[in-house]
Parts: structure tokens; sequence; C-alpha cells
């Protein structure tokens, strides 16, 4: 396994944590859950979503993984549309591709949906196609700077 930011930074901050290892390329949360060489949870799968705005900026979005975006409600939250970020400004804007963004190496604050803390533990991207990180989801403050909001549609 390579050695990853994200792990490092898990490391550094001295936050428990389990490598998810993929059989092969995930992307979506049924990649995850297919391809995973390890019992996983479902429910506990996040994804990092990255939306650029009416005016350009960028807002990550950390959400679980079966819920979709609402995206009157994100308007609520930052003030202007949003709509989600093309695969070039993913790539450009975080460093690697859809799939494989990692929420803890977002430069902060990212907007968290309330629901996944209600996970005692989340699940999600390493940075790395091929790896998914696991923590308590209460761990997560100790992480990155974020808003705690609701921005996940309603079931």
């Amino acid at each position: 396994m390579p050695e990853l930011d994200s792990v490092r930074a898990l490391r550094d901050r001295g936050v428990d944590f389990r490598i998810i290892e993929l059989k092969q390329r995930a992307v979506s949360v049924e990649d995850v859950v297919k391809y995973s060489k390890s019992e996983i949870a479902v429910d506990e799968i996040c994804k990092t979503i990255l939306l650029k705005d009416s005016a350009g900026e960028r807002h990550a979005v950390f959400l679980l993984g079966g819920h979709r975006i609402d995206f009157g409600k994100v308007k609520a939250v930052i003030g202007r549309s949003a709509k989600i970020a093309t695969f070039e400004e993913v790539k450009a804007t975080t460093g690697v591709e859809p799939g494989a963004i990692c929420p803890i190496l977002l430069a902060p604050p990212i907007l968290v949906d309330r629901r996944v803390l209600t996970k005692e533990r989340i699940n999600f991207g390493s940075g790395d196609h091929l790896y998914g990180l696991e923590i308590k989801s209460r761990d997560l403050e100790k992480l990155v700077e974020y808003h705690l909001v609701d921005i996940a549609k309603d079931p």
C-alpha cells in the first residue's frame, strides 16, 4: 500500500482508523461494497462531492453515500445556487478524480450533512481509488474544520 497523505494525517492527529482495501478501483458506493476485501457496512459509507457555485467558488459537501444533495438546501446554506463540479474541476481543485476525494485533505471548511454524525463509524475516500478509510464519526472534528448542515434530500 502506498503511503497516503490521508493516512499520515490520521496518524499525526492520533485518530484510530481502519484501512479498507479494495480489489479494484471504486468510484461509487456500490463499487466500494462490491470490491471491499473486508466486511463493510453500506450505511456507514460517505461521499465527498465538490460543488461549484454561481460565483465560481468551490464547496465540498460530505454526506452519507446513499443520500442525494438537495440543491435548494445548499443554496440556503451558501447563499448562491450551485452544481456538481466537472471532472476537470474536481481534479484541478483536489488533485484527485471523483470517487477518490478525501474530505480530511480539503481546505476547510467543508459542509457536513448532519446525518453523517448519526453513525458511530463512517468511511470515506482516502485519495486513492483502491483504499478507503474508516473512523469514528466523532473523530471527524479532529481532522477537518466543518459546518454541520442539513443538505441531503429527505428520504
